[in-house]
């Protein structure tokens, strides 16, 4: 009998029992394969359709190329399985064990990934589209390199360590999501909702955050250098030792936001208001706050040297043992701020 020729679950596993192990290109549905082992099996460019491999055993199998239509793969273990160029329609792999599992290119449409485990599996270029769900996922020190990953449910995902960047990620939905020490360089984060997420440590540098929800997350050491971030929402979130170099957060509303320590050289804040903001500690050499609110914001040792003031409300802000050096700045300005200690824009230390 050809492997075209398959027909049932009992031909199938009957072959694979004498040893068995390439059934590549065979055309199987509507057939239950519940529960069984079925290691190193080569089912790749396989057409799949309607099968039933709930809590089945795929350890390090073949599946490159195969179309995976409306299979259950829910609590199966594909550990170090092969899914390469994989097309999975309407699949549910809930809870699935994906650790170490390759699936550079691989499709999802309409599929379910909630709670699987996909810790440290190759997605390179992998596409997910809006009604494929990842909540709840295991993706510690995954890599997801330039993957469209647009709109998609990532909401309480565990990311820590994952390699994120070049991807797209517009409008996902990465809410209480935890993603210390991901890598998301370069990847286009417009619009997506990254509320209560845990980002510290993160590398964010150049990403575009344009309108994105940041309310509530932790940004603490995160690396947003050169990163685009206009229209974001930071309110609540917490920026302290974060890397803004060369950052656009002209007109954001960073209201008390907590920006100790961080960097912010040549950074453009523009007409943000920063009314009641801490900035201790932080730098803000060459940076352009012209036009910004800074009432009552915390700038005690803060490097604002070169920094554009032009037409900033610096009134009730703390200043004190802040370096002012090249700012253009008058007493009059001033008048209304803490300046005990600070190096005034001539090199006078106030007193």
């Amino acid at each position: 009998m050809k492997v075209h020729e398959i027909v049932s679950a009992d031909q199938l596993l009957a072959r694979y029992e004498t040893g068995e192990r390439n059934f590549q290109d065979i055309r199987l549905s509507e057939v239950s394969l519940k529960t069984v082992d079925l290691h190193r099996i080569n089912f790749s460019s396989a057409h799949l359709t309607q099968i039933n491999l709930s809590r089945s055993r795929l350890i390090r199998a073949n599946l490159n190329s195969a179309t995976l239509e409306e299979v259950n793969l829910s609590q199966s273990i594909l550990i170090e399985a092969t899914l390469n160029q994989a097309y999975f329609i309407k699949a549910k792999l809930r809870q699935a064990e994906l650790n170490g599992a390759k699936l550079t290119g691989a499709t999802f449409h309409h599929s379910d990934l909630s709670q699987a485990n996909l810790a440290g599996a190759s997605l390179i270029g992998a596409n997910f589209d809006l009604k494929t769900k990842l909540k709840e996922a295991i993706l510690t020190g995954a890599t997801l390199t330039r993957s469209s990953l647009r709109n998609v449910n990532c909401r309480q995902a565990n990311l820590v360590r994952a390699l994120i960047n070049e991807a797209d990620l517009r409008g996902a939905d990465l809410r209480e999501s935890c993603l210390i020490h991901a890598y998301l360089d370069r990847s286009n984060l417009k619009q997506a909702n990254l509320t209560q997420a845990d980002l510290s440590e993160a590398n964010l540098s150049s990403a575009n955050l344009t309108g994105a929800n940041l309310s509530g997350a932790n940004l603490t050491g995160a690396n947003l250098s050169g990163a685009n971030l206009t229209g974001a929402n930071l309110s609540g979130a917490n920026l302290k030792n974060v890397n803004l170099k060369q950052a656009n957060l002209s007109g954001l509303v960073l209201h008390e936001v907590d920006l100790r320590f961080a960097d912010l050289t040549h950074a453009n804040l523009r007409g943000a208001n920063l009314r009641g903001a801490n900035l201790a500690g932080a730098s803000l050499s060459e940076a352009d706050l012209a036009g910004a609110n800074l009432t009552h914001a915390n700038l005690q040792g803060a490097g604002l040297l070169f920094s554009s003031l032009t037409g900033a409300n610096l009134k009730g802000a703390n200043l004190s043992e802040a370096n002012l050096i090249g700012t253009c700045l008058t007493i009059t300005h001033l008048s209304h701020a803490a300046l005990q200690g600070a190096i005034l824009p001539n090199g006078a230390t106030h007193p």
